[in-house]
């Protein structure tokens, strides 16, 4: 039976950052990950645009994984707008001392940095494709079994491993989960006339609509709808997208050609109020999963995985009860805040009722009438919201751009 310190079930992006920490602190790590890497249906690294916001940057940087080849397009500008109701905000950062509020990077080039990072490192061994079947919890190990029979054990077992997590599953933890009966179509277009380092989101009736920019041109476009609409929306002729992504963003940017290949994920929202168990943790979306609205998945996940390393810096045994405890304590404010902030905003745009629609648009106007509430919303979009974790905190000589 091999022996390690930590075991991440997940290889996905949040999984792998987790790896490579862990790594970086000395620590013999298993990485099992049940698709191939290169595989064409490996979920974490497709063609996704993926908005990292300043903590998130941070912590990539701090962990030598944003290396100057990996193309990213900086968001410097966010508007905010509400279809058919009043309501308008525009976030610029520069009014908050900062030179952008994050990035936009393409999910599969964030995978190939992970995974040379993954395979280049001495202190991780990548099981790769094998899937975790089952493990057990001993006083001072779990030993955990994998689909080709092979034995493992280590001080702590993570679940890095998604939605449907089989870790979270084995362990009997609580999981509140929503289906908000939606899904999220995800392409990109070429639009002439994008300001550069500007982002928009745009609240509708049927589900709010994001558009990122991208480089040369072009803008990653984040079209969510009920299940059954996008469905539809996929079998759409391209000029007829078109058409309808000009309708439903409702501005000019010099029209709308060449979509790309469209992608459809559905919509859930997940909420594991105490993530850990005895020598169990999860992170990602294994423990919370938040509608794409605001782009605060990915970050989430990975405000995790600097708060499960700061839990674990120094100590010998990273899988103690004292640990894991503290871990959750200190991400719970912050999962709290993200999954009710994601879900209220997902609702109150596409509530039927005129009465939640004022409200909205309320909301909207107030932000940007009141500076100190468009601060506090910039900072927790930026992934600020304390305990700020040590690999996310902006090194002095930083102070100010916002990433290290």
């Amino acid at each position: 039976m091999k022996s390690f310190d930590v075991i991440v079930n997940g290889g996905g992006l949040a999984g792998a950052t987790l790896a490579i920490a862990l790594a970086r602190q000395g620590r013999r790590v298993a990485v099992i990950e049940a698709i191939a890497r290169n595989a064409p249906t490996q979920p974490s690294y497709d063609e996704r645009s993926l908005v990292i916001n300043a903590a998130s940057l941070n912590i990539l940087k701090s962990l030598d994984l944003l290396p100057v080849e990996l193309e990213r397009v900086p968001v410097a500008r966010i508007e905010v707008n509400h279809a058919g109701g009043f309501g308008y905000l525009t976030l610029k950062a520069s009014d908050f001392g900062r030179q952008q509020f994050g990035a936009v990077i393409v999910a599969r080039e964030l995978g190939e940095v992970l995974n040379q990072a993954l395979t280049s490192a001495d202190h991780i061994e990548l099981i790769c494709p094998d899937s975790l079947v089952d493990f057990a919890v001993r006083e001072d190990r779990v030993e955990v079994r994998l689909a080709s029979d092979q034995r493992l054990s280590a001080r702590l077992l993570v679940g890095a491993d998604g939605n449907r997590s089989t870790v979270r599953e084995l362990a009997a933890l609580p999981c509140q989960v929503h289906d908000y009966g939606e899904s999220a179509m995800v392409f990109n277009v070429q639009a002439r006339l994008a300001p550069p380092a500007t982002a928009w989101e745009r609240f509708t009736s049927n589900g709010p609509l994001a558009l990122l920019p991208l480089a040369d041109g072009r803008l990653g476009v984040v079209w969510i709808d009920s299940s059954a609409a996008i469905a539809e929306a996929l079998q759409w002729t391209d000029q007829r997208l078109l058409n309808a992504l000009s309708d439903r963003f409702g501005q000019d940017l010099g029209g709308f050609s060449q979509p790309g290949r469209r992608a459809s994920y559905p919509l859930v929202r997940q909420r594991t109020p105490w993530p850990v168990a005895e020598r169990v943790v999860l992170v990602g979306n294994a423990a919370n999963a938040v509608h794409p609205v605001s782009a605060q998945g990915l970050n989430l996940g990975l405000r995790d995985v600097g708060g499960l390393v700061d839990a674990v810096t120094g100590a010998p045994d990273p899988g103690i009860h004292a640990i894991l405890n503290r871990y959750a304590r200190d991400r719970q404010a912050d999962q709290d805040a993200t999954v009710r902030y994601t879900d209220t905003l997902a609702r109150a745009f596409t509530n039927p009722s005129r009465l939640a629609a004022f409200g909205a648009g309320l909301g909207l106007a107030a932000h940007a009438a009141w500076p100190t509430l468009s601060a506090r919303l910039a900072q927790a979009a930026m992934g600020f919201r304390e305990p700020v974790c040590s690999l996310a905190r902006t090194p002095p000589q930083a102070s100010g751009t916002g990433i290290a």
